[in-house]
């Protein structure tokens, strides 16, 4: 199936969210845009949107779901997440459209090309940026002291032959736009009838949010590694149980000093959601006999068969 043909009515991609900004006060400067040409004035003052994100649409010519799944990346990463893994196999958004669903991959607000705004004037603060050795620690690849040798963890199942390509994917991110991003993902959602939410990482919290916030629009979440939970009140936790939920673990995480706690946060939300009567199951890979998963399951060599395992509880527990 993972090879079998993709038969599409139409791509789109549009801009979701944002809002025009005026900048003022800025001093004009002189400058060579291009290589050859001679210098010229180039004034920043004036009107930027600002907030939004962009989202593209794959449409099936026959869908087998009327709900379609949104794919949303985690920090410093775009939708480049979920469509070809770094050693050129098919992604998630490839393998749910077989599955007969229409996607959509999205680039958060700041990321990819969602564009920026100017900084410190409109975004309040400069980027970060992830290395690889951060990316080496945090997704778990290996040891953070055995980077240099490329050493992996015993079993490691994301391909680390083609670790570079996966850290070329990197794009700046900044950390104060939360509320931001919420409100862009929330009219992404309110463009559709009901979806599913698939999310990764830093998405995961975005989605946990946004189950609270349009339980009636969203049919189910599933989340890859969620990096924490959000703080919800009582009646966010009771919005948010009227969505089934379902929680993917990797490998390496229960001793891990950064995920750990992510992990206990995220577990503690979920047990509330349960607690109120909330649709919601954990898939904890290494506890299932399922070894050497990093931080990255939808690239790892085994993302295939995580995908059918989420497929299968979609089946049975979607809304």
């Amino acid at each position: 199936m993972s090879d079998s043909a993709i038969s599409l009515r139409d791509i789109r991609s549009f801009h979701v969210g944002g809002a025009t900004v005026e900048l003022v006060g800025q001093p004009r400067q002189e400058v060579r845009v291009s290589p050859d040409a001679a210098p010229r004035t180039v004034d920043m003052n004036g009107h930027y949107v600002s907030g939004q994100l962009y989202a593209q649409h794959f449409m099936l010519e026959q869908p087998r779901s009327d709900v379609p799944i949104l794919f949303w990346h985690g920090g410093a990463m775009t939708g480049v997440t979920w469509e070809t893994t770094p050693d050129d196999r098919p992604g998630w958004s490839q393998f749910f459209l077989r599955q007969g669903h229409d996607v959509v991959v999205s680039d958060a607000v700041e990321r990819g090309r969602a564009s920026w705004s100017p900084y410190p004037q409109i975004y309040d603060s400069a980027p970060l940026f992830r290395t690889a050795e951060d990316a080496w620690y945090l997704f778990r690849m290996g040891e953070a002291e055995d980077f240099a040798d490329r050493r992996p963890f015993s079993g490691q199942r994301f391909p680390i032959r083609r670790f570079d390509q996966l850290c070329a994917q990197f794009v700046p991110r900044w950390t104060t736009n939360a509320e931001t991003t919420i409100a862009a993902y929330m009219q992404l959602v309110a463009r559709f009838d009901r979806v599913i939410v698939i999310a990764h990482s830093q998405g995961g919290w975005f989605a946990q949010s946004l189950a609270a916030r349009m339980p009636e629009r969203i049919a189910a979440v599933v989340l890859l590694e969620p990096a924490g939970a959000p703080n919800l009140d009582k009646e966010g936790l009771a919005r948010s149980a009227r969505v089934p939920h379902f929680y993917v673990w990797g490998d390496n995480c229960d001793s891990h000093k950064a995920w750990k706690p992510y992990k206990s946060d995220a577990i503690a939300h979920s047990d509330s959601l349960r607690d109120l009567g909330g649709q919601v199951e954990t898939l904890d890979l290494p506890k299932q006999g399922i070894y050497g998963n990093s931080h990255m399951p939808m690239m790892d060599d085994n993302s295939d068969e995580i995908a059918s395992m989420v497929a299968t509880w979609l089946r049975r527990n979607m809304n």
